[in-house]
């Protein structure tokens, strides 16, 4: 495996999630088909059945969520390590070595004797939007045993991204963890916790200190319902608060995200730009707010760079490769600021 930095004494923040090997596919021929019924419109992207499809052009790259926000952590002067399940195979290697690349440490990954490293193809059109096909691979078989618990009590944060198959599991013990080791915690809960609600991740949330969700896993996880206004997205942070959440974020895409505090609501424009890919801005902007967060920027300004390390991510194919430095951000923002 690639070489990594001595342990250190002491993280800023350990990553806890899944890793991928990403097969990045550009097919502007794509059709996109809207399906409108009485709960709502639904899009597909569709291809000719049969048929042989040009792709314009493709991309062999790292993804995953515990792997893009560790290589932005990294970047933006975190000390940072990665905690996923791989196999022990090429594209494994390939994981490791991106992260060593980039500073942030990778002696917590495990690894699996029976199941190779997660593969996505990851699908984008003329749109910018994507359609992603997954196999999680040695990902979903993180459990308790392959957590490092003393290494992870030197974290001040901890981020534990979308868990999948049998490692969902480690959700409550990662939350109860935190709590013990007063570890800021923060949540970006993969679609079969969310459609499980409140109810059953309730307790989940007492330990968490932000958690960041787009718009539409928000209203599934809360049970709110759309509105005109801003009523419902405040009712959604008000439940949230209600169950312990200290900061609750909502992601809107091109509309942009609103965050609360439980004291005061806080929102912020996407930043315009050209959209080559929407694949990893929702790691790009929780990773740039965390980081600014732990940087000492107020909630507004840390939801401006968070966005700014999203629009930068978009720009450009591939989950991680436009990713920003902590300097890089900072003019980001003051460059648009100031225009």
């Amino acid at each position: 495996m690639a070489p990594t930095a001595s342990p250190p004494d002491r993280y800023d923040i350990v990553t806890v999630g899944s890793s991928t090997e990403d097969v990045m596919v550009q097919a502007n021929s794509a059709r996109v088909v809207r399906i409108e019924d009485a709960d709502g419109e639904q899009a597909y992207m569709a291809f000719e059945y049969g048929g042989k499809i040009h792709v314009d052009d493709m991309l062999i790259s790292v993804g995953g969520g515990a792997v893009n926000t560790a290589i932005s952590f990294a970047l933006q002067g975190m000390c940072v390590a990665a905690v996923s399940k791989i196999g022990r195979d090429e594209p494994g290697e390939r994981i490791c070595r991106r992260l060593a690349e980039v500073g942030a440490h990778t002696h917590l990954m495990a690894y699996s004797d029976r199941s190779g490293t997660g593969y996505s193809t990851i699908i984008t059109t003329f749109t910018g939007e994507r359609t992603i096909l997954v196999n999680r691979g040695a990902a979903r078989e993180l459990a308790h045993d392959d957590i490092p618990w003393d290494e992870l009590a030197k974290t001040e944060w901890m981020y534990v991204g979308a868990l999948a198959g049998e490692s969902w599991r480690l959700y409550p013990r990662l939350a109860e963890f935190a709590h013990e080791h007063e570890i800021k915690l923060a949540l970006n809960l993969g679609t079969s916790q969310i459609d499980q609600g409140l109810d059953e991740y309730g307790e989940l949330l007492r330990s968490t200190h932000i958690i960041f969700q787009n718009d539409g896993e928000m209203r599934r996880l809360t049970g709110v319902e759309a509105e005109r206004g801003d009523r419902d997205e405040r009712e959604i942070c008000r439940r949230l608060h209600d169950h312990g959440v200290d900061i609750a974020v909502i992601t809107d895409g091109r509309r942009g995200a609103m965050a609360s505090d439980g004291r005061a609501h806080y929102t912020v424009p996407a930043y315009q730009t050209e959209v080559a890919s929407s694949v990893g801005a929702g790691d790009a902007f929780a990773a740039g707010c965390i980081s600014a967060l732990w940087h000492g920027k107020s909630i507004p300004e840390s939801l401006r760079l968070g966005a700014a390390n999203a629009a930068s991510v978009i720009r450009q194919i591939g989950a991680n490769h436009g990713l920003l430095t902590w300097e890089e951000a900072l003019q980001f923002v003051e460059e648009r600021s100031s225009s």
